[in-house]
């Protein structure tokens, strides 16, 4: 593009659309343009609420706007497809908010529809550029810990104030048919599959016990345990999720507590924050050689990996420069969660190659 000035369309301007605007506005080169959402009430307090220029409650019609460069498509999972390939067709770069889709099926046709049109498709996911964990990444390729033995990544689920969401936000993600799983191993999973691979590499074979909690009437898939092969040798990872109804979990965002433990041949690195604040710990520490080292003044508010990962992509469709995930890395990352969910079905180790 030529335009050093991009105009955006947001298609679903739901409750996680405040992280996405987060990318907008001051020392951002791109603005808000155009809001969709079918909820017309929704659609028109967004437009007011960002200073947009157009309204629409049929994305088509969004898609049909010659002043829109590229869309942000941040929607129910089920309709990640559908409006993905409709904005190839349009000729649209879009943004797609993780999970890519609900299969590797449908993403893999996501990603064959923006090849044949020839536009751009990017995969948004924030927990990498979360900067505690962009730190951890750098300082395991800076050999700080030496050669990477394993991970250990836990999230907690517990009670608080948190943000605001409205009923009707969450009803889908229980509907695994719309949410393409369980909210727990696969919608907030796919984050976790992501930035497990992110730390440590590519994953060759995965395992999964995954259990059932009865919550208000709906049936959560949690208690679990994931664990895993990477295909670098000798390297292995790890993940446990739980419901801790009566924990207290103080955030501006979900009640969750989500830490990563990598443990090197020369050291460890902790990382203790992400989108809640159980503790008053350094977001990251490392520990070597006998020395700790607190990293205090790396930026953990949750929400600046919104606004770092929406630049990253303005920058990608002005510049050029590489996304950090790209569409076959999302694909990928599809391929580790629907892994894990066949071993738990099937009660057996699942290669990723296993998946078609």
């Amino acid at each position: 593009m030529t335009d050093k000035h991009l105009r955006i369309g947001i298609i679903g301007a739901g409750r996680i659309a405040d992280l996405h605007a987060l990318a907008y506005g001051e020392g951002s080169r791109a603005s808000i343009y155009a809001v969709c959402d079918a909820d017309a009430d929704i659609a028109e307090a967004r437009t007011q609420q960002w200073g947009a220029e157009r309204r629409y409650t049929d994305y088509n019609e969004l898609l049909a706007d010659p002043n829109v460069d590229a869309v942000e498509i941040i929607l129910p999972h089920h309709l990640h497809e559908e409006v993905a390939v409709a904005a190839a067709r349009a000729g649209k770069p879009a943004s797609v908010q993780k999970p890519m889709a609900r299969s590797v099926a449908e993403s893999r046709r996501m990603i064959e529809a923006a090849e044949a049109a020839g536009t751009d498709l990017r995969v948004f996911e924030n927990f990498r550029h979360y900067p505690p964990f962009v730190l951890a990444k750098q300082l395991i390729d800076e050999g700080e810990i030496g050669a990477p033995q394993s991970q250990h990544i836990s999230v907690i689920g517990g009670t608080g104030i948190g943000w605001e969401v409205p009923r009707r936000a969450w009803r889908w993600r229980f509907d695994e048919a719309l949410c393409g799983g369980g909210p727990c191993i696969f919608d907030h999973g796919y984050h976790i599959f992501s930035i497990a691979k992110y730390l440590l590499g590519p994953v060759e074979e995965v395992f999964a016990w995954i259990l059932r909690t009865e919550i208000a009437r709906v049936e959560v898939d949690r208690p679990a345990i994931v664990c895993w092969r990477h295909v670098a040798p000798n390297r292995l990872g790890s993940w446990e999720t739980v419901g801790s109804p009566e924990l207290l979990v103080p955030s501006k965002y979900y009640t969750n507590d989500e830490r990563v433990q990598i443990i090197g041949e020369k050291g460890i690195i902790w990382v203790n924050h992400c989108s809640g604040q159980l503790t008053s710990d350094p977001p990251l520490v490392l520990y070597r050689d006998g020395k700790t080292t607190e990293y205090h003044d790396v930026e953990s508010d949750w929400g600046a990996s919104f606004r770092i990962g929406g630049r990253d992509w303005h920058d990608h469709l002005l510049d050029g420069a590489a996304c950090e995930m790209t569409p076959a890395e999302g694909l990928e990352v599809m391929r580790f969660t629907e892994a894990a969910h066949s071993a738990a079905a099937q009660n057996r180790p699942v290669r990723l190659d296993e998946i078609a």
